[in-house]
């Protein structure tokens, strides 16, 4: 693919990543707006979480297979259409279970974009860009709880008019799929030239590559971690430990834009480092920033805990993401980026919400350990894949002796 080409769907994949992380962080603040419109309770945000998560688990397992079918550009056509016709759903329909179905059409869609974006940049890109990328995603993660915040408290409009502006980006970027759709390809960045052709692995052939499972068990437990830090750490502050609300949620917004900094960080350095070393790095110093988080030596240390999980969280995804195709090969690429998100996805939805019922009944305190623990099986998970590649390695390199 020439050059010009890359840098045009890379920025693409930009624009891309700000519209699919707007509306998925925008749902949080638009909530109380909603929940009125619709005369349902707090909890019930419960339901459209649910639905947004089934839509983007059943996409997820299957994007492998769809984008073998149709290929990447139509499939990520067809998911930025899926995706406009969820936002449509969340502005114009009149009930609640129309809006849960609205959030079901959008969890297929967002996750269309999501995966076809990072197999694109997979086999395209290296782990920098890839970092780049995400941090882009964080951007748009940022600015749509502004919108919602400009929309409804500066303005005085209703919610559907923000989703409008979701909506509005939204047509944009599907007429620029539209146009692309025959660029984007799958490279044969992964595959050497001695490997011959084959068809595309099916999800069982998948699930028995190592590095495949490793990689899903990595996601899953980066999502419960970054969703737990975000979404328990303003009760641990406020409820347990006395935190002033203000000063809580200050921090809590500093974790998410630390997200976002330690990917555009990591996107500057990690070349010169190498994606295992410095995953290494910053998995311990994640450790290390749940430790001061649960310690409650001090509230100044427990702010820089809650800063430098949001840092060296950030990178983490990404870089395991540019390294899929080194790791599973072409031929199992699609399948397995969609298996991590999904992986991902489940971690999100289950872990947070077993830490919140632990601590229910046994203390708000429990979150600190919860996020320790998760941290320190992610970094031993880690260290697990980082030995089976230098086995893979070794056996490769390593001529086979004929023994006794």
């Amino acid at each position: 693919m020439p050059q010009r080409a890359n840098r045009k769907l890379l920025f693409i994949g930009f624009i891309g990543f700000i519209a699919v992380g707007m509306p998925n962080a925008a749902l949080g603040v638009a909530w109380a707006s909603m929940q009125t419109t619709f005369g349902v309770s707090l909890d019930s945000i419960g339901i459209l979480l649910t639905a947004v998560t089934i839509g983007r688990l059943v996409m997820s397992v299957y994007s492998g297979r769809v984008i073998g079918w149709i290929g990447l550009g139509n499939y990520m056509l067809i998911g930025s259409v899926i995706m406009l016709a969820g936002l449509l759903g969340y502005a114009l329909t009149p009930s609640w279970p129309l809006l849960v179905f609205a959030a079901l059409v959008f969890g297929f869609g967002v996750t269309a974009l999501n995966t076809g974006i990072n197999n694109h940049a997979a086999a395209h890109y290296g782990s920098g860009t890839m970092n780049w990328l995400h941090a882009w995603y964080g951007l748009g993660s940022s600015l749509g709880p502004l919108v919602v915040t400009l929309v409804v408290i500066n303005l005085g409009l209703d919610w559907r008019w923000a989703y409008g502006i979701f909506i509005a980006m939204q047509i944009a970027l599907t007429a620029v799929f539209a146009i692309t759709r025959s660029e984007w390809k799958l490279d044969a960045r992964a595959r050497t030239t001695a490997e011959p052709e084959r068809p595309k692995a099916t999800l069982r052939e998948t699930l028995g590559v190592v590095p495949a499972l490793y990689g899903m068990t990595l996601f899953f437990l980066h999502g419960g971690i970054q969703i737990g830090t975000g979404q328990l750490t303003n009760s641990l502050l406020t409820d347990s430990r006395g935190v002033d609300p203000a000063t809580a949620g200050l921090w809590i917004s500093i974790y998410w834009a630390g997200l976002t900094a330690g990917r555009i960080f990591t996107g500057m350095v990690v070349s010169r480092v190498g994606n295992n070393r410095y995953m290494r790095i910053n998995m311990f110093l994640t450790i290390l920033g749940t430790l001061l988080l649960w310690s409650n030596l001090s509230n100044n240390l427990t702010f820089l805990g809650i800063a430098v999980i949001g840092f060296t969280l950030g990178p983490v995804l990404p870089t395991l993401l540019a390294d899929t195709p080194r790791r599973v090969g072409l031929r199992h690429q699609a399948n397995t980026v969609g298996l991590q998100i999904a992986a991902s996805g489940i971690g999100l939805a289950l872990l947070p919400g077993l830490a919140a019922f632990v601590a229910e009944r046994a203390g708000l305190e429990t979150i600190g350990a919860y996020l320790f623990l998760v941290a320190l099986v992610s970094f031993v998970v880690h260290e697990g894949l980082v030995l089976h590649d230098r086995h893979e390695r070794q056996s490769v390199t390593v001529p086979v002796v004929a023994g006794d």
